[in-house]
């Protein structure tokens, strides 16, 4: 799969991405799309969906803060679209999330009201 093109599109201000359709396609035949349902990362993106998350024990590969905050939105931006199955969507947010973690966070930390 070719990873320069996850962060590559623009994420679309009523969510979803430009360039969805086409990060679908490069990973149908990936381990988060054939096994969307039991793959790890993909588990993890189903929990962020339905709970949202905090994030702040996440582990990055990067350590800059654009970078992070391009790939959070791209991430949200993702999962807040209309455009893709959800399985394609969960499959392309796994990928993601393979890419932005060094390791899959061990457990999903609720999500923070803001106050």
């Amino acid at each position: 799969m070719r990873n320069e093109m996850l962060f590559a599109g623009k994420a679309n201000p009523f969510g979803g991405l430009s360039n969805e359709q086409e990060l679908a396609l490069e990973c149908r035949n990936s381990e988060f799309r054939i096994h969307w349902t039991t793959n790890d990362w993909c588990e993890y993106v189903t929990k962020v969906f339905f709970g949202g998350a905090d994030t702040s024990n996440w582990k990055w590969k990067s350590n800059e803060a654009d970078t992070k905050t391009l790939q959070k939105t791209y991430f949200n931006s993702l999962l807040g679209g209309w455009g893709l199955k959800h399985e394609d969507k969960t499959a392309v947010a796994g990928w993601m999330l393979s890419e932005m973690l060094s390791e899959l966070p061990k457990y999903l930390s609720p999500k923070k009201e803001s106050k």
